[in-house]
C-alpha cells in the first residue's frame, strides 16, 4: 500500500536555499489567482497555493504521481505545511499559459499537437496500477471521492467514500443526488430515473487513475519549438489535482466531453 506523507513535508529538491515563510508568502505581490484560495509566484520557479480551503490530498496526489506515474506531466511538490489554519502547497511553477486563454488564437495544427499531448497524458493515467484493492474507488490518499458530486448533502461536511465495487460507487452517487434533491426541495423525478437507470448502465468499469477536473483552465501549455514540418510543438502540464483519485474508467471521458476543447480527445 502507498502511504501518504505526514505534515509538515519538505523534500530536498527545493530550488531555493530555504522555504519562504508564511508571512513572506502572504505578502507576495505577484498574485496569479485569488478566489477563495490564493496562488502567488515567489519567483520564476516556485508558486505557492494557500488558504483555509486548500486540501492536503491535492499535495498527496502530486507526490503520488511523482513517485509512481512519472510520465504524467504534473507540477512537483516541494513542501506542504499548515500555518494559522491555512494549508500551504509550495510547488514548481509551470511555464506557459492556460489552454483556456489561448485556444482561440491557435491554428489547427497547434490544436492537434496539444490534443495529442493531452491524449498521451490521459492514456498514461489510465494505464497506472492502483496501490489499493482492485475494487477500490476513492482518493489517492485512500480517502473519500474528492469530487463535488460526492460532497455529502446530508450535512456531515465530508466527501463520501471510499467505495469498494462499482455498485457501491454508483449507489453513493445516486444517494447523494437524492439527498441534494430533498435538501433543495425539488421534485424527485430525475432522481428516480437515475436510481433506476444508472445501476443498470454503469457496470463493468475498472478503477482508473483520474485527474477529476480535466478542462482547459487546468492545462498549462508552453511552446517548445517547431517540428520537422515547421509546425509549432508544445509541452503541456496538468494542474489542480484536488479532485484526483481512482474513478470508474468512464469518468475522465465524462469530464472531457463537458469542456471544449478537450472534447477533441473523443475524435
Amino acid at each position: 500500500m502507498w502511504q501518504p506523507v505526514a505534515l509538515p513535508f519538505k523534500n530536498d529538491s527545493l530550488p531555493l536555499p530555504a522555504l519562504p515563510t508564511p508571512d513572506e508568502i502572504r505578502a507576495c505581490p505577484n498574485v496569479l489567482w485569488d478566489f477563495v484560495d490564493k496562488v502567488v509566484a515567489i519567483n520564476d520557479e516556485i508558486v505557492v497555493k494557500f488558504g483555509k480551503s486548500v486540501n492536503a490530498w491535492e499535495g498527496q496526489a502530486m507526490l503520488y504521481l511523482e513517485q509512481h506515474v512519472q510520465n504524467v506531466p504534473a507540477p512537483r511538490l516541494y513542501a506542504m505545511y499548515r500555518d494559522a489554519g491555512e494549508l500551504f502547497l509550495v510547488m514548481q511553477r509551470v511555464p506557459g499559459e492556460r489552454l483556456s486563454s489561448i485556444w482561440p488564437s491557435l491554428t489547427e495544427s497547434d490544436k492537434d499537437d496539444i490534443v495529442a499531448k493531452i491524449r498521451a497524458a490521459v492514456d498514461t493515467l489510465r494505464q497506472a496500477k492502483s496501490p489499493w484493492p482492485d475494487d477500490f474507488y476513492g482518493s489517492l490518499d485512500g480517502g473519500g471521492v474528492h469530487h463535488y458530486l460526492f460532497w455529502c448533502r446530508k450535512g456531515s461536511r465530508k466527501y463520501l467514500g471510499p467505495f469498494h465495487g462499482e455498485a457501491a460507487f454508483v449507489a453513493g452517487l445516486t444517494g447523494n443526488y437524492r439527498a441534494a434533491t430533498e435538501s433543495d426541495g425539488r421534485p424527485d423525478f430525475k432522481t428516480r430515473f437515475y436510481e433506476l437507470s444508472l445501476p443498470r448502465v454503469l457496470q463493468g468499469h475498472r478503477p482508473t487513475l483520474t485527474h477529476g477536473d480535466l478542462q482547459p483552465k487546468n492545462i498549462m501549455v508552453a511552446e517548445r519549438g517547431r517540428n520537422s514540418r515547421g509546425e509549432r510543438s508544445f509541452d503541456i502540464t496538468l494542474v489542480d489535482w484536488e479532485a484526483a483519485g481512482w474513478y470508474p474508467d468512464f469518468w475522465e471521458i465524462h469530464q472531457c466531453v463537458l469542456h471544449a476543447p478537450v472534447s477533441r480527445l473523443d475524435g
